[in-house]
């Protein structure tokens, strides 16, 4: 069989929600842009189920994917904001409140179901120049200094002036490329799963640090919420019946919105905090969970990701327009913007994991102080927010 090869500015292997994004904002800036994945990203479920993978999208990548065009695709009724966030330590200790008007924002993000939010950037997809490969099997990566290939197991091969990996924690080009990763699994497992709720949510986020865990329950249309809970317990949690979780879930939160009554079925996931030994690599820029993954208790996973495809997106707008968009100097510049970033928030979260995980008495005292520390200083909890709504 003859080989057919097909030449792009830039390959994305990838196609999930930070794949599928970078191929819409980087064929918007005139690239020309093939997405690869070897399975089709999007959840079919009826109209009237609630998809269990929920995000909560910051203020400016929202912002951002207004500008793509894509925010206006889905459907407004399901997607939620917050108004408030609600952070409790252990049971007696204050919680600790951050409320959108203490900023003069109109909230703190919103809460939206993954596949509504993919199945608005494939919509957006369909408008553009981009080939969409789905169904494509990789079998090798060639990194060269003139051009990136990525030859498909069905004998075509795709050349690039750049190449994306977006094809997640595993990611396979990584691999290929030769990047190690440094890699912490947690002990804890995380459980999602939604409920109807009895009492009304006001739109606030709440979590709890507790002895079996971390609790968080995320606002979502009309009287539901997601649930998220990192525990050692899943086990446990997993064995529950619909009725006993949902009892279980409400007594962990102190009762806050009354009876609960489960309407997705519960999934449990490994947690797990990773770096790539680097970003980029000779005609490669590494986005999303191929070049880092964090701790959800922030809810940061996905906006780490989509910042990441900014980034790039910035540098390669912002190059010398004679610059090749794969030059190792100008990935230089996108790996260098992002790093920050990314290790400010996997402290913070592999902190916090690390302070509420311990049952010392001394760091169970500084942790609820620390909590209750931005209540007493509007100027540090004004700070804390402003970096929450990036």
């Amino acid at each position: 069989m003859s080989t057919t090869t097909k030449h792009y500015d830039i390959v994305i292997v990838g196609a999930a929600l930070v794949g599928a994004s970078a191929a819409v904002a980087l064929a918007k800036q005139g690239f020309t842009v093939a997405l690869v994945d070897r399975k089709f990203p999007i959840v079919e479920l009826t109209n009237d189920d609630w998809d269990s993978r929920i995000y909560a999208i910051s203020p400016g990548n929202t912002d951002w994917l207004k500008s793509l065009g894509v925010w206006q695709r889905m459907n407004t009724e399901r997607i939620t904001p917050i108004a408030e966030m609600q952070i409790w330590g252990d049971a007696n200790a204050e919680a600790l409140n951050f409320n959108a008007e203490d900023v003069f924002a109109d909230n703190l993000g919103y809460i939206l179901e993954s596949r509504a939010l993919q199945q608005a950037l494939w919509d957006e997809l369909q408008t553009l120049d981009v080939d969409v490969m789905i169904g494509a099997e990789g079998a090798s990566v060639a990194l060269h200094e003139q051009e990136a290939t990525l030859q498909l197991a069905d004998d075509m091969q795709l050349k690039a002036k750049l190449m994306i990996a977006a094809d997640g924690g595993n990611s396979w080009v990584r691999a290929r490329a030769g990047l190690s990763q440094q890699k912490i699994i947690y002990e804890h497992v995380g459980v999602v799963a939604n409920f109807e709720v009895e009492l009304p949510h006001q739109h606030i986020a709440r979590q709890w640090f507790l002895d079996e865990g971390i609790l968080a329950w995320l606002p979502l249309a009309g009287n539901r919420i997601s649930m998220v809970f990192s525990t050692k317990h899943s086990q446990n949690l997993m064995a529950l019946s619909p009725s006993e979780l949902a009892d279980h879930v409400a007594q962990a939160g102190g009762n806050a919105l009354g009876k609960m009554h489960r309407i997705t079925p519960a999934v449990a996931f490994p947690l797990v905090k990773q770096n790539a030994s680097a970003m980029i690599a000779n005609r490669l820029a590494l986005l999303g969970d191929s070049a880092h993954q964090v701790h959800p208790m922030a809810g940061q996973g996905v906006n780490l990701g989509f910042r990441d495809v900014v980034g790039l997106a910035q540098v390669l707008a912002e190059r010398n327009p004679l610059a090749d968009i794969g030059d190792r100097f100008v990935l230089r510049r996108y790996e260098r913007a992002r790093k920050a970033d990314v290790l400010a928030m996997q402290a913070l979260t592999h902190g916090l994991y690390g302070a509420f995980d311990s049952k010392q008495a001394l760091v169970r005292s500084l942790r609820n102080w620390g909590l209750g520390l931005p209540n007493q200083h509007p100027i540090l909890k004004r700070a804390l927010m402003k970096q929450a709504l990036i």
